[in-house]
């Protein structure tokens, strides 16, 4: 892509597009936001090819270009307007839960209660979690992405493993930890 190969980037558009979709879809529901981002983030690429030096990760360099992306135009658009500087800013995560893992009635009370303690972690660790779990990023990667220490990447998730640890039974996190890791190797 640096050498002016548009095949290159469209490459990186087809296997980053999807996810990074994903990625923002917890930060907004505003699908439209989320693809203006998208599509600047490639065609800035683009245009400044010449001046993006080689990233040590391709992923991680867009991840966070990404995340930057989207803070900066949900607060120039009036969304949320401390994103860029608040420790709080909007991260959802749904645990997706494949049917043949997890069902029956009295299955549907075990995903309510999974859903619900992970609803109930702050949006920084659900964000920490779904880049460690569902997108399979290194401490060093996460932090590198959500702009903190690899120290603190750490505790963010050593408090959001905690939290799950206190708030469910070991049966129930043990389950939580399989389907984490189904997520995260299908």
């Amino acid at each position: 892509m640096k050498n002016g190969d548009p095949g290159a980037l469209e490459l990186l558009y087809k296997r980053y597009a999807g996810p990074l979709y994903n990625y923002g879809s917890k930060f907004t529901a505003d699908k439209d936001l989320i693809k203006e981002c998208i599509q600047e983030l490639f065609v800035n690429l683009w245009i400044r090819r010449d001046f993006i030096s080689f990233p040590s990760d391709v992923k991680n360099y867009l991840y966070k270009s990404f995340r930057l992306a989207i803070f900066k135009k949900a607060a120039s658009t009036g969304k949320n307007e401390e994103y860029l500087d608040s420790e709080s800013y909007p991260f959802s995560v749904t645990l997706t839960i494949e049917d043949d893992l997890i069902a029956g009635e009295e299955n549907d009370a075990l995903k309510t209660k999974l859903q619900s303690t992970i609803a109930a972690l702050t949006d920084r660790q659900k964000e920490a979690i779904f880049l460690k779990f569902y997108e399979n990023l290194s401490y060093e990667e996460i932090a590198e992405v959500m702009g903190i220490s690899v120290k603190a990447t750490y505790k963010l998730m050593a408090r959001s493993l905690n939290f799950l640890k206190d708030n469910l039974s070991k049966d129930d996190l043990f389950i939580l930890f399989v389907l984490l890791q189904y997520k995260l190797y299908n």
